[in-house]
């Protein structure tokens, strides 16, 4: 496999000009992905068993079928194969209806149906970005090309081939049987793509992935982003104020980046002070958040999406981790004394909570933003137990099954 030395044309590459208080996060995660490289291509042996695990994860989905939204038996309500459609997870058939029309909703109880691939696409997204995460990392940590083509394979499926990609639109999204009037909510789901935009950049230089399928895959993106500023749908998520809004936000910011949307990046950031402020109280809380039936996690996984915002702030010349009003620190020392039972949640919640999988992925960014809060030593004590793999995922901001819905885009030096 042959690396590009330089940087890939990136609009954010050129844009970063970052406040002299803030960590640039993508020197660090750049940084501890080429330690990763070299410490495979050395051997290291505290590496050996992740490097190892990864390449047998990664062997397993070299040798997969690549899946796509246009392999169900049930199109979308367009009747196009190639549009998105999943169901709202939330919503059940009604027991009192021969038909179950219309779904009633049961709030955090995750109706099955929703994993049905024969009539849905969610799973298969959560799948595609999951397969095309693992496969980019072991491309680019252990040098195999077989792990870069398949990434591609993966990629060019969902994304860029006429016969299987998706349509560039989430007007199906979250669907809610015998309701069919729009709704913003499932675009929620798209989120996930994030994942995906990064295994792209994994393998960017590669013989494997063109500048066609580099400029095919921005172009894709650059067409989601302007569905979501121009589609009611995506208005109506783009004025809600709960984590609706915040992933909004941030998936907008980031497919905008990559396509080279600089004035929708922008807008974003314009308005982002008032977001945090509107969200977080003084004290950390999220009321909006703790007034759901998952309290804890909606409060961990609304303050992902503003870590995310944070991260990617710097492109619009944008302090988010350090701006005025109610902070993201306070928000996560909200959360940071539950963990593992050490003081009881007093909220309602009903799951039984992973907390690794809820705070993993945002304290590994706030301990480079915040680097005197101690959040370095408390994601040591989080991840101590989990194995070779998932800690090696975790330095590195991919983490897959971990919980962390979305990593920073980053254009990667080559060495």
């Amino acid at each position: 496999m042959t690396w590009d030395g330089s940087f890939r044309s990136c609009v954010w590459s050129r844009a970063w000009s970052s406040h002299a208080r803030q960590a640039d996060h993508r020197s660090v995660r750049r940084s501890r992905l080429a330690d990763a490289r070299a410490g495979a291509a050395s051997g290291r042996p505290e590496l050996v068993p992740a490097i190892t695990a990864l390449r047998k994860e990664a062997d397993a989905l070299a040798d997969a079928a690549p899946v796509t939204v246009t392999d169900k038996t049930t199109p979308a309500p367009s009747g196009d194969v190639h549009d998105y459609v999943s169901l709202s997870i939330y919503w059940w058939p009604d027991p009192t209806k021969a038909d179950g029309l219309p779904y009633l909703q049961k709030d955090g109880q995750i109706d099955p149906e929703s994993a049905d691939t024969r009539r849905y696409d969610a799973a298969k997204l959560n799948r595609m970005v999951s397969a095309v995460e693992s496969l980019g990392l072991a491309a680019y940590v252990t040098g195999d090309a077989r792990y870069a083509e398949a990434t591609a394979r993966w990629l060019r499926t969902w994304f860029i081939d006429e016969r299987t990609r998706m349509n560039p639109s989430m007007r199906y999204a979250q669907i809610i049987p015998g309701r069919p009037e729009p709704r913003g909510t499932g675009i929620i789901d798209s989120r996930q793509f994030m994942r995906a935009v990064d295994a792209s950049l994994l393998i960017a230089g590669t013989a494997a992935w063109s500048a066609s399928d580099d400029t095919a895959l921005r172009a894709w993106f650059g067409q989601l982003a302007d569905w979501l500023v121009t589609s009611p749908q995506g208005k109506m998520e783009g004025g809600s104020k709960n984590n609706h809004g915040t992933w909004y936000d941030a998936q907008l910011a980031d497919f905008s980046l990559f396509a080279g949307r600089d004035t929708i990046v922008k807008g974003i950031f314009a308005k982002i002070n008032s977001r945090v402020t509107s969200q977080i109280a003084a004290d950390g809380s999220q009321t909006l958040e703790l007034a759901r039936t998952r309290s804890y996690h909606y409060s961990a996984f609304n303050l992902l999406a503003f870590s995310i915002l944070g991260d990617l702030a710097p492109a619009a010349g944008v302090d988010v981790w350090h701006g005025t009003g109610p902070s993201l620190r306070a928000a996560i020392d909200f959360l940071l004394p539950y963990v593992n039972g050490a003081k009881p949640w007093p909220y309602p919640d009903i799951d039984k909570l992973d907390y690794v999988a809820e705070l993993a992925p945002i304290l590994v960014r706030a301990a480079v933003a915040y680097p005197d809060a101690g959040y370095e030593a408390a994601l040591a004590k989080l991840v101590a137990a989990q194995g070779p793999l998932s800690a090696l995922r975790v330095k590195v901001h991919a983490f897959a099954s971990l919980g962390g819905t979305a990593v920073v885009p980053i254009e990667l030096r080559r060495s």
